[in-house]
């Protein structure tokens, strides 16, 4: 049977990963981190280690999305929960506005994450999963 090609995450990102999975669960110990399974807007401020081989903004706000949010993985042809971590999905965000690469820091590289919950309308709502999840917390009394 022929390998199905996929494509792998870099040495770099898995790196990166991990220290910064690492430095949530360190986090989590000190306090209790929330969890979020409504929409949300990030703000992300990127400072970087260096000008070295720029990032786009856009690459930085995926990785830190697909970072934040739990793991999953298909056993026994389910999706099974693997590791919670701070959104539920990655499709919950719904506004990265105010995220910047905000500048170099060769001490001390890093990214100062906000999370904003935002109201989830039945009403408003696009995403089918969350009016979903909206319409059933309305007729559990809610809202």
């Amino acid at each position: 049977m022929k390998p199905i090609p996929q494509l792998l995450p870099s040495k770099a990102y898995r790196a990166y990963e991990q220290h910064c999975r690492e430095a949530l669960a360190a986090l989590r110990t000190k306090t209790k981190l929330p969890h979020f399974d409504g929409p949300v807007q990030i703000i992300a401020l990127y400072y970087l280690e260096s000008a070295a081989h720029w990032p786009d903004l856009l690459g930085l706000e995926q990785a830190t999305a697909d970072i934040l949010s739990d793991e999953y993985k298909v056993l026994d042809h389910k999706r099974t929960l693997i590791r919670e971590w701070l959104l539920s999905d990655d499709r919950i965000i719904k506004s990265w506005d105010g995220s910047k690469i905000a500048g170099i820091d060769r001490e001390k590289p890093r990214i100062d994450v906000q999370i904003v919950p935002l109201e989830l309308n039945v009403e408003t709502e696009l995403d089918p999963k969350l009016r979903k999840q909206a319409a059933e917390a309305m007729q559990g009394g809610l809202f």
